[in-house]
């Protein structure tokens, strides 16, 4: 169940921009902005593409606010296409090369704290998230104990490695 898409007039605008998004486009991108004097990375993620496509939503962390939003839209635009993205495989037609994606599946335990807006369209439906990860130069990703300080730091481990 998801919620309704006629407006009413408890939404806030931002609430019927995400509805609208959902149904013109089959997704809407939400941007997370680190609060004031904290520390951690920001991050985007969808919600519709479960709704609109069968895919799980995606989320994605730590590179600049406008480029997580342009990952989040690139994987849209070939979800819409037809293409799905594993959560067991890399991919390297999101990112410029030579860099590739790898994906795995967020546990519901971080959903609160970091997709509520998703929460809320699905009401309560559950639904698959997956994270999309980006790796070091060296193209190791964050769970790889290699992997540089850096990129760890930036993105979140909300699966079981």
């Amino acid at each position: 169940m998801t919620r309704q898409f006629q407006e009413t007039p408890d939404l806030s605008a931002s609430d019927t921009k995400v509805l609208t998004d959902i149904q013109s486009h089959g997704w809407h991108v939400v941007k997370v902005f680190s609060r004031q004097n904290e520390k951690g990375p920001e991050w985007a993620f969808s919600v519709g593409l479960l709704h609109s496509f069968g895919h799980p939503e995606v989320i994605v962390f730590g590179l600049p606010l406008d480029i997580c939003m342009r990952v989040v839209n690139a994987i849209g635009e070939q979800v819409r296409a037809g293409k799905r993205f594993t959560t067991d495989g890399e991919y390297d037609d999101i990112l410029n090369a030579p860099y590739r994606c790898a994906f795995r599946p967020v546990e519901q335990k971080y959903y609160r704290e970091y997709v509520g807006y998703a929460q809320w369209f699905y009401e309560d439906t559950p639904f698959p998230l997956a994270q999309c990860f980006w790796p070091d130069k060296a193209g190791r990703f964050p769970w790889d104990a290699a992997c540089s300080h850096s990129i760890r730091e930036a993105q979140p481990l909300l699966f079981v490695p």
